[in-house]
C-alpha cells in the first residue's frame, strides 16, 4: 500500500463530528424549547413531490431522538484514537507510545472538564442547591475520577451537568485503548468477536433481566463495546482502501448512494424508537445503529466531491475545534437560561407550554449563541493553552529525568 495516499487527518470527519454534536445538542434544546423542525409543503408542490415519496420536510425524528448520535460520537472517537495504531499495523509506522497517548488525551479533555466541574459546583452552592453532605462528596469524587456512570445515584441524580457521563465513558475507553490495540494487533478476529459479544450480550441482558433499571445500566461502557470494535475495523478498511487507490467514478457513485442510503435508514431507525419502549429499543438497536454509522463513515471519504466539500468545509473545521466544549456546556446553558427567564417571560408556566412560538425561537437562538460563545472562550482560552502547557511540562520533566 502507498502510505503517502493515506492522510493523517480525514477532513470529512470534521463535518460528521459537528453534525453529531449538533443533533445531540438540538435534542437537549428541543427538551426545553419544544421547537420541532417540520415543514408542511404547499398542496401544489405536493402534487409533484408525492411521486418521489415526499409530502413534507420532517427532521422531527432526528431531533426528538438526537441522543442516538452519542453513539456516532463514540464511534468517531474509536476511529480517530485507533487510527495511529491502525497505521502502525498496516503501514508499518512506529507503534504509538502508551505514556504519550495518555498524556495527550488527558491534556486534551481534562482541563475543560475539571474547570466545568468547578464552575458548576460554585454556581450550585451560590444558588443554594447543593449541600456538602455525603452524596455531594461521592458525586464530586466520582466525577473527578470519571466513574460516576458506574453508580446509579451519581449517574441519575448528579448535581453536575448530565451530559458529562459521555466524557467519563470516553475516559474509561482511553485507559483501555492501548491494551485493546495490542490485542487487536495479535488477535484481530478474536478481539472483535469479544467486543461484539460484550456489546450484544450486555445490551440484551439489561433488556431482559434489568429492564426496570435500564436508565442506570443502558449507557455503560460494555454496551458500547461493539461501537469500539467497529471503529477499529473502520480504520483498517479505510487505510486499506486508500492505500490501494481503489477510487474511481464507479466507487464514487457507490459510496454516494451508500451515504444517502444510510441517512434514509437512520430515519427509519428513529421512527422505530417512537413505536416501542424508547430506552429498550435504543439498547436493542445499538449494535445495528453502529453498523449503519460505520457504513456511513466508511463511504463518505470516497463519495462524490460535493458531499466531501460540504462535510470538509472550513466552517465545519472551526466548529469541530470547539465542539468538545460546546458539548460540555450546551445543556447546562439551556437549562440555566430557562431558569433565569431568558428571554424574559412572566408567570409560572414556561412559554413553550403555552405555544408562544416567538419566545421559543428567541430562546433557541439565544442558547445557541451563548453556547457557541462559551465554547470558543473555553477552547481557545482554556483547552488549547492548557493542553500545550501540560504536554510541554511533561516533556521537559521527561527530558530532565533521562
Amino acid at each position: 500500500m502507498d502510505a503517502l495516499k493515506v492522510d493523517r487527518h480525514i477532513d470529512v470527519l470534521d463535518g460528521v463530528r459537528v453534525l453529531a454534536v449538533g443533533f445531540v445538542a438540538w435534542f437537549h434544546f428541543w427538551q426545553q424549547s419544544w421547537i420541532t423542525p417540520r415543514i408542511i409543503l404547499p398542496e401544489k408542490a405536493v402534487h409533484v413531490t408525492r411521486y418521489f415519496g415526499i409530502t413534507s420536510i420532517n427532521f422531527e425524528g432526528f431531533v426528538r431522538y438526537g441522543f442516538q448520535f452519542v453513539d456516532m460520537l463514540i464511534l468517531l472517537s474509536a476511529f480517530c484514537n485507533f487510527f495511529p495504531y491502525a497505521r502502525a499495523i498496516l503501514l508499518k509506522e512506529a507503534w504509538p507510545d502508551t505514556k504519550n497517548f495518555y498524556i495527550r488525551r488527558a491534556a486534551r479533555i481534562l482541563p475543560s472538564y475539571y474547570l466545568a466541574l468547578i464552575i458548576m459546583m460554585v454556581v450550585s452552592f451560590a444558588e443554594g442547591n447543593c449541600k456538602a453532605d455525603a452524596f455531594f462528596i461521592k458525586d464530586l469524587v466520582t466525577h473527578i475520577l470519571c466513574i460516576a456512570p458506574l453508580f446509579p445515584d451519581t449517574y441519575l441524580s448528579t448535581g453536575f451537568n448530565g451530559v458529562l457521563w459521555t466524557v467519563q465513558i470516553e475516559v474509561l475507553y482511553y485507559i483501555l485503548l492501548p491494551w485493546i490495540a495490542k490485542l487487536f494487533r495479535k488477535w484481530p478476529l478474536a478481539t472483535c468477536i469479544a467486543l461484539w459479544g460484550c456489546g450484544i450480550v450486555s445490551a440484551n441482558y439489561i433488556v431482559y433481566e434489568k429492564a426496570d433499571m435500564i436508565r442506570v445500566y443502558g449507557n455503560q461502557i460494555l454496551t458500547f463495546a461493539g461501537c469500539y470494535a467497529n471503529g477499529m475495523l473502520l480504520c483498517m478498511l479505510y487505510i486499506t482502501l486508500k492505500g490501494r487507490s481503489v477510487e474511481n467514478r464507479y466507487t464514487k457513485c457507490a459510496a454516494t448512494l451508500t451515504v444517502f442510503g444510510c441517512i434514509l435508514y437512520m430515519g427509519r431507525m428513529m421512527e422505530r424508537l417512537g413505536v416501542e419502549e424508547l430506552q429498550v429499543e435504543q439498547l436493542r438497536q445499538r449494535f445495528e445503529l453502529s453498523l449503519v454509522f460505520s457504513c456511513f463513515l466508511l463511504a463518505l471519504p470516497f463519495a462524490c466531491g460535493c458531499l466531501k466539500y460540504f462535510f470538509a468545509h472550513t466552517i465545519f473545521r472551526f466548529l469541530a475545534a470547539v465542539s468538545y466544549n460546546f458539548y460540555i456546556w450546551h445543556q447546562y446553558i439551556a437549562v440555566k437560561c430557562k431558569e433565569c427567564h431568558i428571554p424574559f417571560w412572566e408567570g409560572e408556566v414556561p412559554p413553550n407550554m403555552t405555544g408562544d412560538l416567538t419566545w421559543m425561537w428567541k430562546y433557541q437562538t439565544i442558547i445557541v449563541i451563548i453556547s457557541l460563545a462559551v465554547a470558543v472562550i473555553m477552547t481557545y482560552g482554556v483547552e488549547k493553552p492548557a493542553a500545550k502547557a501540560l504536554v510541554s511540562l511533561v516533556s521537559e520533566k521527561g527530558g530532565q529525568n533521562t
